[in-house]
């Protein structure tokens, strides 16, 4: 029996699917890297410490490479990098493919499903790790395919799905906080 209450997995959009630039001096990329960072500090305060990447260019990756990143502060996180099968990366760009070998190297552990592909690897991978986590951490825009797929069999199976599409970070922010500020008006100085 799998314990899956400490764990987490990461599904959504390819790095072309994506609706901003990949670039972190733009205020979208920044908007979408403070939800990421926020949504996976809330997974851990729930007590998640091993976290599943899928290992696709996009989201996933950039989710892995944020674990990646804090597991050198927090050494109780584990990175599982799960491949749906052997050189997914090959028809990527260069620069993506350097990120897939570099977060494969930070991983504590890596899955490799299956020697070559066939039209059901990426639907095998998305279901074991949804069958091995509690949390699914998402960046979702409502269309069809994979990682509606996901969404959809992550929730038939009970589990807590996050989006961080929708979330708007000031209004997450302000729900945190138990007094309102209101600004106050000078008066009008009458000389």
């Amino acid at each position: 029996m799998i314990n899956i209450e400490n764990c987490c997995c990461f599904t959504g959009h390819r790095s072309d699917k994506l609706n901003f630039p990949l670039d972190d001096t733009t205020y979208d990329y920044n908007k979408f890297y403070g939800r990421l960072s926020s949504a996976i500090s809330d997974t851990i305060k729930k007590g998640c410490t091993n976290f599943y990447c899928g290992m696709a260019h996009g989201f996933d990756i950039i989710a892995g490479e944020y674990i990646a990143l804090i597991k050198k502060l927090n050494k109780s996180l584990k990175l599982i990098g799960v491949v749906p099968f052997s050189g997914q990366e090959k028809g990527w760009s260069k620069e993506w493919q350097q990120r897939y070998r570099d977060l494969l190297n930070e991983c504590d552990e890596v899955v490799t499903l299956n020697d070559s592909y066939s039209k059901w690897v990426y639907d095998q991978r998305n279901r074991y790790m949804v069958d091995r986590c509690r949390y699914v951490l998402t960046y979702f825009d409502g269309g069809k395919g994979g990682t509606d797929n996901t969404i959809k069999y992550a929730i038939k199976h009970g589990r807590e799905v996050f989006n961080i599409y929708d979330t708007d970070p000031n209004e997450e922010i302000m729900s945190r906080f138990k007094t309102v500020a209101y600004l106050i008006p000078p008066e009008d100085s009458k000389e």
